[in-house]
């Protein structure tokens, strides 16, 4: 299947390509001449003075905002200025690039990193990302196009006063607005990067509005611009007859941010009342009612909860009511972020993920830590809601907060019951999302047993129906790998969206949900369905199941049942396969990075898994005489970036029914391994459904 989707489109794009080269230029050669120049937008100029919205961030803040941040992290600003310096010198760090150096002259059309450049004088409709295998990446030139960066010059000059911050942000607009003509080139070719590069430029020019550099000629030509990202966004916006996803929702935050803080143009009115009707009737039809966003992807939970956070920040400084059921299902979803969030403050990675950002107003001593540390969303819920439990869940990560919510977060921020300890949470079942998450102390797993997300397509998903992380004793040890890339590389996309790369028994190498044709989207194939969750005095346990496998012609059921002993501090999961005839079935486990040994090479078998002074041993006790492998995997803790990493595989060829079963439990690396008798009285503690062929 793989073979002919690409082969279709490598056919597509050899045969259309010429002919959409011929028009662009055609039609470029065209306007240009009807406009005289390239460069301007065709709008009347904006009363002097502009920006006269409300920004939750007041400028009369400064000082108690500085302070604060001080406070909290003495650092702070330091690393503020040292990458704004950076910023200056035109280095950056973009989806796993690592440092680059741009040069003198910014080339806001190209995938530096594999040197492809999208034509600039190409109509934005027929910019095209990478056809079938890949090999360039429209990603990076629209994340560059985002401009989060030059928010970072914005918070220096903030910080500083030194007006060259405020210089390189002027020259770097004025740069990408002549570079860049509306509707022209790569930049165009997506309403959500034009929101939200949008909404970072309204912020930056904020933070920088007090120096010399913008002045009033370049505050109407930032507008004009402004006018023109307002109009391209309204006229494109990415909903389809009844369905839309993350997309939308940027486009609508986008169009709110234009129509309240630019009130000197003509369209502001309309595009707020639009995108307020709009935004508040997608948070109903995008976000379940559990609070899980609907794309079956925790990274892409962030993005939603991110923008909705933003959007409401914005209302609330403004004086716009938001309807009581937006804020029920944004405080659901920030009580999913709070149950995901593990002992260490990170993130577990299911779905997509693709280093997604509104605005990017923290500075990390770990750069990496950005992508899976999503408690600074708990930190500005909790000054917009008024909960402590957010408040103390949000730990150290408050930067986010100062700078969009101003003096109210440095109220919560620097009250003694932040300070305090953390929150200890039971264990929680969030339906209708599918996610279920066993929890005590220092355990925590999340699984995933709900649909395919974005009603049923599948866009952002992964083949991970009943998949699940493990984290214990101050670190991750079974992970999912994560996503890597879209576009670059279709057949590394397949492949970490695949089975292969879950938590997961897999039958006969089929996919458990088949993957539709291209990079995004997946058949709704699996229809997973929990059975019991149950919560006790002493246990939790989750029995759920999927058809993925009905479809094959010796069709399969797939049962997964999981126990955490609370009490004793250890998990014992039990796969039971049905059907008919035999198969080949193989169950894996994608580890992060530690030690690694196998007592055996046939079930029953002990592996065990050490990180320093910390040990997990998982325990295999069925099906007898399955083989063990340790195997070589990868991993991509955020987009762009993948890593070797060890996988685990007990596979069997067996007629049906075939059960797996394995104990998990945490230790002490100098601790005695986990012995057969042991584990099989651990796993006979649990009350194990019963599982009918």
């Amino acid at each position: 299947m793989g073979l002919t989707r690409g082969v279709a489109s490598r056919a597509k794009a050899i045969l259309v390509e010429p002919v959409r080269a011929t028009a662009s230029a055609l039609a470029y050669a065209v306007w240009a001449a009807g406009r005289g120049v390239a460069t301007a937008e065709p709008v009347g100029e904006p009363p002097r003075g502009a920006m006269e919205g409300r920004f939750p961030l007041e400028r009369a803040e400064r000082e108690q905002v500085v302070a604060a941040l001080r406070l909290l992290a003495p650092d702070i600003p330091a690393q503020v200025v040292a990458e704004a310096e950076r910023i200056r010198r035109h280095e950056v760090d973009l989806l796993g690039s690592g440092p680059v150096a741009l040069g003198a002259h910014i080339d806001w059309h190209s995938d530096f990193r594999s040197r492809h450049r999208w034509p600039q004088r190409r109509y934005f409709r027929w910019i095209r990302p990478a056809p079938y295998p890949g090999g360039y990446d429209i990603k990076v030139p629209w994340e560059l196009s985002r401009c989060h960066h030059l928010v970072r010059l914005g918070q220096a000059c903030w910080l500083t006063g030194h007006e060259a911050y405020a210089r390189e942000f002027v020259a770097q607009v004025e740069d990408w607005v002549a570079a860049n003509p509306r509707p022209w080139g790569v930049n165009w070719a997506c309403a959500m990067e034009a929101a939200i590069r949008a909404v970072n430029w309204l912020w930056a020019f904020h933070l920088v509005r007090g120096a010399q550099a913008p002045d009033d000629a370049f505050a109407r030509r930032l507008c004009a611009s402004l006018l023109g990202h307002g109009r391209h966004i309204l006229q494109n916006l990415e909903r389809q007859g009844d369905f839309a996803n993350n997309h939308y929702l940027a486009d609508l935050v986008g169009l709110l941010h234009l129509g309240m803080l630019c009130p000197w143009a003509d369209e502001a009115a309309s595009w707020r009342d639009l995108a307020l009707r709009e935004l508040w009737a997608a948070v109903e039809k995008q976000v379940w009612l559990d609070g899980v966003y609907f794309e079956a992807s925790t990274a892409y939970h962030r993005l939603a909860t991110e923008m909705l956070l933003s959007a409401v920040a914005l209302c609330q400084h403004n004086g716009v009511a938001v309807p009581e059921p937006v804020m029920d299902r944004l405080e659901r979803m920030l009580e999913f972020i709070l149950w995901c969030t593990r002992p260490d403050g990170t993130a577990p990675a299911i779905g997509d993920g693709d280093n997604g950002r509104l605005l990017r107003l923290a500075v990390w001593a770990d750069a990496a830590r950005e992508w899976t540390d999503h408690r600074y969303l708990l930190a500005i819920g909790a000054v917009l809601l008024g909960r402590d439990d957010l408040a103390r869940a949000a730990g150290d990560q408050w930067q986010e907060a100062l700078w969009l919510l101003g003096t109210p977060a440095t109220h919560v921020a620097t009250a003694r019951s932040v300070q305090s300890a953390g929150l200890s949470l039971p264990s929680r079942a969030f339906r209708d999302g599918g996610f279920y998450i066993l929890r005590s102390r220092d355990l925590h797993m999340i699984v995933h047993a709900g649909p395919n997300g974005q009603n049923g397509y599948g866009g952002h998903a992964h083949n991970d129906t009943l998949s699940f992380e493990l984290y214990a004793g101050g670190r991750s040890w079974i992970v999912d790998p994560g996503t890597y890339v879209y576009t670059a590389d279709y057949h590394a996309r397949d492949r970490f969206r695949g089975t292969v790369s879950h938590n997961v028994v897999q039958v006969d190498g089929h996919e458990i949900n088949r993957l539709r044709p291209g990079p995004f989207g997946l058949y709704e194939d699996a229809r997973p369905r929990v059975y019991e969750w149950r919560t006790a005095a002493r246990y939790d346990l989750l029995d759920a199941g999927h058809s993925g496998y009905a479809r094959l012609r010796e069709p399969v059921l797939c049962r997964r049942q999981v126990y955490l002993d609370r009490e004793a501090g250890y998990w014992a999961i039990r796969d039971v396969l049905t059907g008919r005839g035999s198969h080949r079935l193989t169950l894996r486990l994608h580890l992060a990075a530690v030690r690694i040994s196998a007592e055996s090479a046939r079930v029953p078998a002990g592996v065990r898994l050490e990180d320093g002074h910390e040990a997990l041993d998982v325990f295999f006790l069925a099906p007898e005489g399955a083989g063990v492998a340790l195997e070589r995997g990868e991993i991509s803790p955020s987009y762009g970036v993948k890593r070797c990493a060890p996988v685990v595989s007990v596979s069997v060829s067996s007629s049906l029914p075939v059960e797996f079963l394995m104990v998990l439990a945490p230790l002490q690396a100098g601790d005695a391994r986990l012995s057969r008798d042991v584990a099989q009285a651990m796993a006979a503690a649990a009350p194990w459904p019963e599982v009918k062929d």
